[in-house]
């Protein structure tokens, strides 16, 4: 009987057995595997190593196209911004200033204005004067594809006595 707690022979041979056991397998010893299993498992491992670097290659691929679209929106995100400004600013113009073109070299944009006289008939049969749409285009670019964008207001400007 072993009191200091030191095994015997038998428990160390059954605990070397289970340490040597893996998901219920026993692995095997190195360099006991046969040379056709050995180059077997090589294979698997280079496909499977393949198939890897292909997803990350596709992942990769999605992530620099997904940066692009946002790039390109936010790009539009600002032309809009921009346009909304420059719409605003032309409508407190005089008559005679309204239409003009301004190029925002920050952006890239050429925002252009033009002003067409607009007769409407009201209910009652009587045309309103003094109106006027004011139509706002801004030019840009979005690698090799030119893009417009464009607002229609009516602007009612009275003549000046």
């Amino acid at each position: 009987m072993n009191t200091h707690g030191a095994r015997s022979k038998e428990q160390r041979a059954s605990s070397s057995q289970t340490s040597s056991l893996h998901a219920g397998f026993k692995l095997p010893a190195p360099g006991s595997l046969p040379a056709a299993l050995r180059g077997y498992i090589l294979l698997e491992l280079i496909i499977a190593l393949s198939i890897f670097s292909i997803g990350v290659l596709g992942l990769a691929r999605t992530l620099n196209a997904s940066m692009e679209v946002a790039n390109i929106l936010n790009k539009e995100q600002r032309i809009r911004i921009g346009l909304r400004s420059f719409v605003e600013e032309i409508r407190r113009k005089p008559m005679t200033e309204m239409a003009t073109t301004i190029t925002d070299p920050a952006l890239e944009v050429t925002y252009t204005s033009s002003l067409e006289p607009v007769s409407l008939i009201m209910t009652r049969g009587g045309t309103l004067a003094d109106m006027y749409n004011l139509k706002v285009i801004a030019s840009y670019t979005v690698g090799a594809e030119l893009r417009e964008e464009t607002v229609d207001v009516y602007v009612y400007k009275p003549a000046q006595k």
